[in-house]
């Protein structure tokens, strides 16, 4: 299983809140410096595809309070969501020897991130375009971060607009 849990707790226009969560790799002390850098870029990464604020993250090493005050748009929405849709693409967790296969490998897995920024979609289109922009930027920090509930690596597959009601 997974060593940590990273998640990062939006907060939209009317004050509701909803909170998105990423599997990480075990944090150490070796592994903090690099993981609090990956943070960041995955905190920036949520920001740049949502309207929302960030209420607070959190990682079991740590919790920080965000600003707390309510987004100016009236569009961010925690109802108005991006799925993103991921796969663990790690077959074994001791290459090159290759004889600690990963049952997760190759399962599909979801998070919702909530006040999605449905201006960042094409015209008529409800996927966000991961190959460039901001889509692309999410896709980076999250692969970099991210880990399966297995602890293998992700793959980013899709980051669709959906609504969710509470």
């Amino acid at each position: 299983m997974a060593g940590e849990q990273y998640s990062i707790t939006l907060i939209d226009y009317n004050g509701e809140k909803s909170t998105m969560g990423v599997h990480t790799g075990a944090v150490t002390a070796v592994s903090l410096p690099g993981l609090l850098t990956d943070i960041a870029a995955l905190k920036a990464a949520v920001l740049a595809i949502t309207l929302g604020n960030i209420e607070s993250d959190s990682l079991r090493a740590f919790r920080t309070p965000g600003s707390g005050f309510f987004p100016t748009s009236q569009n961010a929405q925690v109802e108005r969501k991006w799925l993103v849709t991921y796969k663990d693409n790690l077959p074994f967790f001791d290459d090159p020897i290759n004889a600690i296969p990963n049952a997760g490998f190759g399962k599909i897995f979801n998070i919702e991130i909530a006040t999605a920024d449905a201006e960042l979609l094409d015209d008529n289109q409800e996927f966000l375009d991961i190959s460039t922009g901001p889509g692309q930027d999410f896709v980076e920090a999250f692969e970099t971060i991210a880990r399966s509930p297995y602890n293998g690596t992700t793959l980013v597959l899709s980051i669709e607009l959906v609504g969710r009601t509470r």
